[in-house]
């Protein structure tokens, strides 16, 4: 938003303060993160993509020649590894809060018969 704002500013003939520069993130790790799942006895993972996909944390085989995770109805081949809100998941409605639902239900009764 920032080039609209300096737009406005101009614009108007406003004089405002030079911006300060971006903060640093220090709650960030400086390498990847590893955590053993056997050991710290995590059986399930669900994974929420965000408003993009982004599978470059999975460090196991389960993503498709279009670098998609494989699934039947957001259960990947991956024991314990599940999706939901990927785009046509299911259906149309998959990657949308309102529709992601139906999904969610499926995934968290596979989950509790394990």
């Amino acid at each position: 938003m920032r080039p609209m704002f300096d737009d406005y500013i101009a614009a108007a003939g406003l004089s405002a303060p030079e911006a300060e520069p971006p903060r640093k993130d220090g709650w960030l790790p400086s390498e990847p993160a590893r955590l053993n799942l056997d050991a710290a006895n995590i059986t399930s993972v669900l994974w929420a993509t965000g408003y993009r996909l982004d599978f470059t944390i999975l460090d196991i085989p389960v993503l498709d020649e279009w670098n998609y995770p494989r699934h039947q109805r957001g259960v990947t081949e991956h024991p314990g590894l599940y999706a939901v809100g990927l785009p046509w998941l299911t259906g149309h409605g998959s990657s949308i809060v309102a529709g992601v639902g139906r999904d969610a239900k499926y995934i968290a009764e596979h989950i509790a018969a394990r």
